[in-house]
C-alpha cells in the first residue's frame, strides 16, 4: 500500500468537499482530526497509521506569516519599557521586581526582545555581587527579566538573567523563532524587571511586526 502524507490527519491535509459524506451533518464522524501532541522520533514522517505528518523547518530566524490579501500592510514597530534609578527604584528595593505594562492597540507578531542597562552614575559598591565596578560584565546580566501576556501565557515561565532572554539590536537579536508570537488588539504585555544593582537605567524594547487593514483593525 503506498504512503499517503496527506491522509493522516497531518497539516496540508485535503479539505472536505460537499460530497464526501463524513462531513455531513449527522452523518459518520470524521476521522481526521488534528494532533498537538509533538511526535517521538520514531513518529517522524506521518509512517505510523494515527499519527500526522511533521516536516522539519528552520526555528531561526524568526519567519512570521504574512497575509495574501492585498488590503492587509505590514510594519515594523518597536514597543519599548524600562526603569530608572531613584525614579522607579531605590537603594531599599534593589533585588525586587518591578512590574510594567505594555498596551497594544493594533494586532502585532513578536519578532524579538532586547534589553539592556547602563550605570547613570559612579557606583562606590555594587550590591549582592560584591564588585566594585560593572567593566566587564553584560549589561543584561545586571538585571531579571520576565514577560507574559494578557491571558496570563508566561512567554518567560521564570524570571532570569537578561542575558538568557534578550538581545541587542546591535545584529544579535533575541528572536522568539517559529513564527514569532501573536498579540492580538487590545491585548497586552506585563514586563517584569528585577534591578540586581542600584543607580541603574534598564531598557527593554519588543520588536513586532504590526498587521493593518483597510481600519487599523485586522484579526491576527
Amino acid at each position: 500500500m503506498s504512503y499517503d502524507p496527506y491522509n493522516n490527519s497531518g497539516y496540508g491535509g485535503p479539505s472536505i468537499h460537499q460530497g464526501d459524506p463524513t462531513s455531513l451533518a449527522g452523518g459518520h464522524h470524521n476521522p481526521r482530526q488534528t494532533k498537538t501532541q509533538m511526535p517521538f522520533a520514531q513518529d517522524m514522517g506521518g509512517r505510523t497509521p494515527g499519527v500526522p505528518s511533521f516536516v522539519r523547518a528552520p526555528y531561526y530566524p524568526t519567519a512570521p506569516f504574512y497575509s495574501t490579501d492585498p488590503n492587509v500592510g505590514y510594519q515594523t514597530r518597536f514597543y519599548s519599557t524600562g526603569i530608572l534609578f531613584n525614579v522607579d527604584y531605590t537603594a531599599a528595593t534593589t533585588n525586587t521586581e518591578i512590574i510594567r505594562n505594555i498596551q497594544f492597540d493594533i494586532p502585532c507578531r513578536l519578532i524579538a526582545m532586547n534589553g539592556t542597562a547602563i550605570p547613570i552614575a559612579q557606583i562606590a559598591a555594587a550590591p549582592l555581587l560584591g564588585l566594585n565596578s560593572m567593566q566587564g560584565v553584560d549589561p543584561r546580566d545586571l538585571f531579571l527579566f520576565r514577560v507574559e501576556y494578557t491571558t496570563g501565557d508566561q512567554i518567560t515561565v521564570n524570571a532570569r538573567l537578561g542575558s538568557n532572554t534578550l538581545g541587542t539590536n546591535e545584529g544579535g537579536q533575541g528572536e522568539l523563532g517559529g513564527t514569532g508570537y501573536t498579540i492580538n488588539a487590545g491585548g497586552s504585555l506585563t514586563v517584569g524587571i528585577t534591578p540586581l544593582f542600584q543607580n541603574m537605567r534598564i531598557d527593554i524594547t519588543f520588536v513586532c511586526l504590526e498587521m493593518r487593514g483597510p481600519s487599523n483593525y485586522t484579526r491576527g
